[in-house]
């Protein structure tokens, strides 16, 4: 592994991590990106983008890349509760507010995380893919002065910083390791996410389905590919029993209004939990 030394530690290659390693980068700081993935990797999370963050894009010099890239265009939500009541809220019928833009954008990770990831190297900032951290450096005051790092031959290092930045996501190393990850409620919610083509009725706005054992949504992702995500609680999901595949047909398939949608929808990715 050859990295050269940085003044701050970026952990995490998401939107986020991207993001930060290129704002500290084209400040003149001195910023290595460590991810233990291998990109493009893909990660239905997180493929939507609200209209706001069209405005740091912008700045990024990557909001024209991405809306060539096949981004889908969402002017609001769709939401529709239990009892079949819903409400459609669009983003430009907003009183009294006027965002970046007027609709919000959607891509999958695939691409975006490979966009803003090289518009930070392009600013100057170092990227380390295959890269895992195991754990925190400490100097003898207990400060946390770098990070030893893993690569995909499992040779070790520490690697030194006067900054570590955690932007690892949900079960965050840096957190963990700082005793700064505690249960959310959030956390208590299992999500099975994937790709379908051929969802109908996929229009301009992302969609919310509430159930009372959890809910599903959908959005376009731009060139045909929706995302599905199904959302239920902890407790709910152990009825997926090492089968998320069936557990997500099952929830989708058991609902009348939905189920007719997918009729004729092909899954294109793995239902990843």
């Amino acid at each position: 592994m050859t990295a050269r030394p940085a003044s701050v530690i970026v952990v995490g290659g998401g939107p986020a991590g991207a993001a930060t390693a290129f704002y500290l980068a084209r400040a003149g700081v001195s910023v290595t990106v460590l991810d233990r993935a291998h990109f493009p990797r893909d990660k239905p999370c997180s493929e939507y983008m609200s209209p706001q963050a069209s405005r740091i894009l912008a700045d990024m010099g990557v909001l024209e890349q991405i809306e060539r890239a096949g981004s889908a265009q969402l002017v609001g939500m769709r939401v529709r509760a239990p009892s079949g009541a819903s409400f459609h809220g669009r983003f430009a019928d907003v009183v009294g507010y006027r965002g970046y833009r007027d609709c919000g954008l959607a891509l999958r990770r695939t691409v975006l995380d490979h966009l803003l990831l090289d518009r930070a190297r392009a600013v100057g900032a170092a990227v380390l893919e295959g890269t895992r951290v195991a754990s925190l450096v400490r100097d003898t005051n207990g400060r946390v002065a770098g990070v030893e790092a893993v690569d995909s031959s499992g040779t070790s290092r520490s690697l030194p910083a006067t900054l570590v930045v955690g932007a690892d996501g949900l079960r965050s190393i840096v957190a963990r390791r700082l005793g700064l990850a505690g249960t959310r409620f959030a956390q208590r919610r299992v999500a099975f996410v994937t790709h379908f083509t051929g969802v109908e009725g996929v229009g301009d706005s992302g969609e919310m389905h509430v159930e009372h054992d959890g809910y599903v949504g959908i959005a376009d992702v731009g060139e045909g590919v929706a995302n599905v995500a199904v959302v239920v609680p902890r407790a709910k999901a152990r009825a997926a029993a090492g089968n998320p595949v069936a557990f997500l047909n099952r929830w989708i398939h058991r609902r009348p209004h939905i189920a007719p949608r997918f009729a004729r929808a092909e899954r294109i990715g793995p239902v990843l939990v």
